[in-house]
């Protein structure tokens, strides 16, 4: 899947041109013509194209006639609006479709309609919003204007999933999430399976929807060769769904909960007074981590901290969180991996998001928790969310 903004960009339009073809000319466009949008297309990204069309066909039966959009079209009129009028700072925390489809008979229909409902003297704009929305919701419905979350397909699932996102203007008929016992883990080996790193930068823990189903879900910074970044919170299904991410938690829906019970989101490592730059280390920033873990270690909360010891080359060189502490420090300052320091502050930042579970758990918030972890993840955490189509 992408790894930068650019990569996305290609990818989604090779989705948009796929759905095309396929739907208005019923036909597979050629090897050469794929490449020319995407030049990274191959038999996996064919494959993946497949099933999206497929999925997308089965929704809009054998209707044709669409316009299909991202970088120009319905889509960016849409975000514009919803900026412009309807307060939305951040374009996929409120609606995260990646292309959209518009009847094309309908086209100057919709858009006059979204002017209208969202320029009328005297309306707010979160007034706007809700409109927009319930407008959004009922064309949706009708099949007139589709906006579609592309989601990873796992390579082995025959066909994709299909799933209508924030069709209801209320949070009734929400699925139960529980959290499961003893999951949260915190690994703070250090250097067993390679020299100089953590296993993984990740928070892990482990969810199950009233179904049965589980999910896994992980705070890390998802970019280990920066040796300062954000920890962000994604969700993963397990089982016959596993790969095909549910996505990032909005920190939207993370603030609102949190700041309900007087928490606060970790800042990001950069910006973090106790994480000095690499190099700058000073005893007092050591003794909050040195005290945030004993203090974790004490929690009736369970937390599984693994092996809490340093390796070198298979060797147990050192025991302890200090010591795991002391040599995360030595091991980034003198850059003996790239990714040493992106690990390390990634596993700091996760030491405060398990306080932060276990304060939570102390509250006797966790169902409600939970539900915020999945609905956020999902873009289904308000009523202010923007309905979709997500192919998964």
């Amino acid at each position: 899947m992408a790894t930068n903004a650019i990569e996305t960009a290609k990818q989604e339009n090779g989705s948009r041109f796929y759905l095309e073809n396929v739907i208005e000319k019923n036909r597979e466009p050629s090897y050469t013509e794929m490449t020319k949008i995407y030049d990274g297309y191959d038999q996996s990204w064919r494959r993946t194209y497949r099933k999206q069309a497929e999925a997308v066909k089965n929704y809009i039966g054998s209707q044709k006639g669409y316009e299909y959009s991202r970088d120009k079209g319905i889509m960016p009129f849409i975000e514009d609006i919803a900026k412009t009028y309807c307060g939305v700072s951040v374009k996929d925390r409120w609606n995260p479709m990646d292309i959209v489809m518009i009847k094309k008979k309908m086209k100057n229909t919709v858009e006059g309609t979204i002017r209208e409902l969202t320029n009328i003297d005297g309306m707010t704009s979160d007034a706007n919003l809700t409109l927009l929305n319930a407008y959004m919701r009922e064309v949706l419905e009708d099949k007139v204007l589709i906006g579609i979350s592309l989601k990873a397909i796992k390579a082995n699932k025959k066909t994709a999933s299909v799933e209508l996102a924030n069709m209801k203007g209320d949070k009734s008929a929400r699925v139960k999430i529980d959290y499961i016992d003893n999951s949260l883990k915190l690994n703070l080996t250090l250097g067993k399976k390679k020299n100089y790193l953590f296993d993984t930068g990740e928070l892990g823990f482990d969810l199950k929807t009233e179904s049965g189903a589980e999910i896994h879900g992980q705070s890390r910074n998802f970019q280990y060769s920066k040796a300062r970044n954000v920890v962000q919170t994604d969700l993963t299904p397990k089982g016959k769904d596993a790969g095909a991410k549910l996505g990032k938690v909005s920190t939207v829906a993370l603030d609102k909960f949190l700041d309900d019970f007087g928490l606060t989101r970790p800042p990001s490592a950069s910006k973090h007074f106790r994480i000095p730059s690499v190099g700058e280390w000073e005893n007092k920033h050591k003794q909050y981590w040195i005290d945030l873990y004993d203090e974790l270690n004490r929690s009736p909360f369970s937390i599984d901290f693994g092996e809490t010891a340093v390796y070198e080359n298979s060797k147990r060189i050192g025991e302890g969180f200090e010591e795991v502490l002391n040599k995360s420090i030595e091991y980034e300052t003198e850059n003996k991996d790239r990714s040493s320091a992106g690990r390390f502050s990634s596993k700091l930042i996760g030491m405060e998001w398990a306080k932060i579970w276990a304060q939570i758990y102390k509250k006797g918030k966790m169902e409600e928790w939970c539900r915020v972890l999945y609905y956020g993840a999902k873009k289904e955490f308000s009523s202010k969310n923007g309905p979709f189509m997500k192919i998964f």
